[in-house]
C-alpha cells in the first residue's frame, strides 16, 4: 500500500532544496562580506575577491572529471559525502589564520559543491515521474532563491554583528544537517549512461557562440556581484545596515526575475536572451547613480536584481533550444562551465578594476563587458544568416 503523502513540498524535495540553500549561501557568502574577509585575514578586498573567482574556476575545471569518477557510487552515500565535505571545509574557512588556507579550504567546497549540482537536477527528476519532473525541480531550486533572499542577508548581518567567521560556522552546521537528513533518503542509484552520441555536433559552433556571448554578461554581473560591499559603501555611501537591505532587496528582485524567466523565454524564445542581455548592460550603468539617494539605490538594484534572476534560466533554456537533438547534456554542460568561468573572470577583472581605480568604476567595465557579449552574439547571429 503506497503511503499517501501530504499536500505541499515532498520530503525528499524539500532536503534537497534545503541542502541546496545551504550549498548557494556557502558559495555566495563571500561576496557580501568582503570587507570583513579582508580585515579578518590582512589582505585587501581584491584580494578577498580572488575566494569568489577561485571558486567558480574550480567548479568549472573539476566538475565534468569527478561526475565521471564516481558514476558508479550509489547516489545516497555519495550526496552524503558531498555534503560532509562541504561542511568539513566550510569549517575550514571558518577557523582559516590565514588567506593561503582560507583559500585552499574554498577551493576544496567549490570542487564538492561542483559534483553536488552536476548530480542534483537529473537525481531529483528521477525520484518522480516524468511529467511531474519539472515540478520537483522547481520545488528544489527555490532553495537558492531562497539563499539570495534569506541566507545571504542573514549571514552577512551575522557577520556584521558576531564576525564573519561565525557566519562561517554555521553554515558549516547547516550542511552537516543537510547530509544527515539525505542519509536517510531512499535515492536510487546512479542512472546508466545513456548513448553516446557520434560525429561532430552540428549546432557546436552555434552553441559555443551563444555560450562566449552569454558568458560576457555574466562576467559583467560577478565584476559587480563579487565586489557589492565595497560598491555599497565606498562609492554608495551606505553603511553595514542599509547594505543589508539593498542585499535583501537584489535577492527578491532575483526571486521574482527567475519566477518570471519560463513565462518570457515560452512566449519570446528567440528574443529573450538578447532582451534580457541588453537590459542588463544598461542596468550595468545605471548603477553608477547608486550614490544619489537610497530611493535611487532600491530602484537599480531591484532593477539589476530582477535582470540577473532572469538571465541564467534564459541562458541554459536558450541553449538547451539550439543543441541538436540527443546533445542537450552536453550543451547544458557548456553553459556551466561557461557560467563559472564568467564568475571566475569577472571576480579577477573586478579586483584589477578596484586595485587600479576607485569602486565607482565597476559599473562602467561592468555594462561595457556586457556590450562586448551583446556584439559577439550580433556578431554570430549575422554569421549565421549568412
Amino acid at each position: 500500500m503506497l503511503r499517501k503523502r501530504r499536500p505541499g513540498c515532498p520530503g525528499e524535495h524539500c532536503f534537497f532544496s534545503r541542502a541546496a540553500f545551504a550549498t548557494v549561501t556557502t558559495e555566495l557568502l563571500p561576496a557580501s562580506m568582503l570587507l570583513q574577509l579582508s580585515d579578518g585575514l590582512d589582505i585587501t578586498p581584491a584580494t578577498a575577491g580572488g575566494l569568489v573567482g577561485a571558486w567558480a574556476l574550480t567548479i568549472a575545471v573539476a566538475s565534468v572529471p569527478l561526475t565521471r569518477l564516481t558514476a558508479r557510487v550509489p547516489r545516497r552515500r555519495l550526496f552524503t559525502l558531498i555534503l560532509l565535505l562541504l561542511a568539513l571545509a566550510t569549517t575550514g574557512t571558518a577557523l582559516s589564520p590565514s588567506y593561503g588556507w582560507a583559500l585552499t579550504s574554498r577551493i576544496t567546497a567549490a570542487a564538492a559543491h561542483g559534483l553536488f549540482w552536476s548530480l542534483l537536477v537529473p537525481t531529483v527528476a528521477a525520484l518522480v515521474p516524468s511529467a511531474r519532473a519539472g515540478r520537483a525541480v522547481s520545488v528544489v531550486l527555490a532553495g537558492p532563491a531562497m539563499a539570495s533572499i534569506v541566507g545571504i542577508p542573514l549571514g552577512a548581518t551575522v557577520g556584521v554583528a558576531l564576525g564573519w567567521r561565525v557566519s562561517f560556522g554555521a553554515l558549516a552546521a547547516l550542511l552537516t544537517l543537510a547530509a544527515l537528513g539525505i542519509r536517510f533518503l531512499p535515492l536510487a542509484d546512479a542512472p546508466q549512461p545513456t548513448v553516446r552520441q557520434e560525429g561532430r555536433d552540428p549546432a557546436l559552433w552555434t552553441v559555443l557562440g551563444v555560450a562566449l556571448a552569454g558568458g560576457l554578461v555574466i562576467t559583467g554581473h560577478f565584476l559587480l556581484y563579487t565586489y557589492i560591499a565595497p560598491l555599497l559603501k565606498q562609492f554608495g555611501g551606505y553603511d553595514n545596515a542599509t547594505s543589508g537591505i539593498l542585499l535583501f532587496v537584489f535577492g527578491a528582485a532575483g526571486v521574482v526575475g527567475t519566477i518570471g524567466a519560463k513565462s518570457l523565454f515560452d512566449r519570446f524564445p528567440r528574443q529573450a536572451l538578447s532582451w534580457v542581455s541588453t537590459a542588463f548592460a544598461g542596468s550595468a550603468a545605471s548603477l553608477l547613480l547608486l550614490d544619489l539617494h537610497l530611493s535611487v539605490a532600491v530602484v537599480v538594484i531591484a532593477g539589476w536584481g530582477v535582470l540577473i534572476g532572469l538571465l541564467p534560466p534564459v541562458f541554459q533554456m536558450h541553449l538547451l533550444r539550439i543543441a541538436s537533438p540527443g546533445r542537450e547534456a552536453a550543451s547544458g554542460a557548456i553553459g556551466i562551465t561557461v557560467l563559472n568561468l564568467g564568475i571566475a573572470t569577472g571576480a579577477t577583472l573586478g579586483g584589477a578594476v578596484l586595485d587600479n581605480w576607485q569602486a565607482g568604476a565597476l559599473p562602467v567595465v561592468a555594462a561595457a563587458a556586457a556590450t562586448f557579449g551583446l556584439v559577439v552574439n550580433g556578431l554570430r547571429g549575422r554569421a549565421r544568416h549568412r
